[in-house]
């Protein structure tokens, strides 16, 4: 047997053990688990190429399915372990092209603003999916995150309250109503958020040991392709204009493209700020304010990186601002 086939069924097994134990425990332990449990079929990806992601991702779904059966396996594995398949793949895809001079070839590698957008996708798809979990139409969808929601918010009401208080009916209701009618944007945005993150935690493990195939980008100079910004319109437009499971649909899109106007909004602003005396401090205080003043600075932020064609902050690739040794490309 060689090695990307061991490493890949080591790394499905400690996957499939690290999912399993979200099960159990504290609930910020529970999430952090959650977080990481795909990562190690990102790290098998990264490492070995998408054969071994394959191979991990099939390992762990065949333990889930022997656990829980066919369909517990088949929803868990896609869903966790289908994202690092495709995204390390795509993280490794590259192409030989002539050099300028025509002396040689260059590697051109898949860009890294497609990824995101790839990202998003998922996030998209991973939250359709999700809601399908919770019934077969919109309103049973919606019936059981009213409970679901409601009832989280009563034990955390009670929690916090030190006299045993209940909250009021009405306050509860409206409350579960802005919670399910953002829930489908909020969790595009964070499906897409986590599976970026595992795989630039993948890769920076992996690049750390020596054995990462492909150079690392420069992050800050990330793009997306011409149809971008009419996907973002046309996902906040079908939200408006649509209703029940479609709706529901076209608005976990929106809040995918959203984070990646996020992510594109940040680029520019660690790009245009190198070699500034100050940038220490803007990016601290951009960061806290994303912390603190989450939803409106975000989009801010997101405006930006739609605004950059027509806009003074924008980058100009032909002549980049001096690198000052910063972690722009971490």
């Amino acid at each position: 047997m060689n090695k990307p086939f061991l490493f890949g069924i080591g790394a499905g097994l400690i996957a499939f053990v690290a999912l399993m134990s979200v099960t159990s425990g504290p609930a910020p332990l529970q999430f952090i688990m959650l977080l990481l449990a795909p990562l190690p079929v990102y790290l098998a990806g990264m490492r070995y190429g998408w054969p071994a992601a394959a191979i991990a991702a099939l390992t762990g779904g065949i333990a889930i399915t022997l656990l829980g059966g066919a369909v517990v396996g088949l929803i868990l594995a896609g869903s966790q372990f289908g994202p690092p398949v495709l995204l390390t793949y795509l993280a490794l895809l590259n192409r030989a092209t002539p050099s300028p001079d025509g002396q040689g070839a260059v590697v051109e590698w898949y860009p890294i603003g497609r990824i995101v957008l790839w990202a998003a996708g998922l996030g998209t798809a991973l939250t359709v999916l999700l809601l399908l979990l919770l019934g077969a139409d919109s309103q049973t969808v919606h019936t059981n995150l009213e409970k679901i929601l409601g009832e989280a918010f009563k034990q955390a009401f009670e929690q916090q309250s030190s006299g045993g208080e209940k909250i009021p009916d009405e306050h509860l209701k409206s409350m579960t109503n802005v919670a399910v009618a953002l829930l489908p944007a909020a969790s595009g945005m964070l499906i897409s958020a986590v599976i970026l993150f595992d795989l630039w935690l993948s890769a920076r493990i992996i690049l750390a040991t020596g054995f990462l195939a492909r150079p690392w980008p420069d992050l800050t100079a990330i793009t997306y392709p011409s149809i971008a910004p009419l996907l973002l319109a046309a996902s906040i437009a079908l939200t408006a204009v649509l209703s029940g499971f479609a709706g529901m649909a076209a608005s976990a899109a929106s809040g995918a493209m959203f984070f990646a106007y996020v992510l594109l909004g940040l680029a520019i602003i660690h790009y245009v700020t190198r070699g500034s005396a100050w940038r220490f401090v803007i990016l601290w205080a951009l960061y806290l304010g994303l912390i603190v003043f989450n939803t409106a600075l975000s989009l801010v932020v997101a405006m930006i990186g739609l605004a950059e064609p027509f806009s003074p902050l924008r980058r100009d690739f032909m002549k980049p601002p001096d690198n000052d040794g910063s972690d722009d490309t971490s």
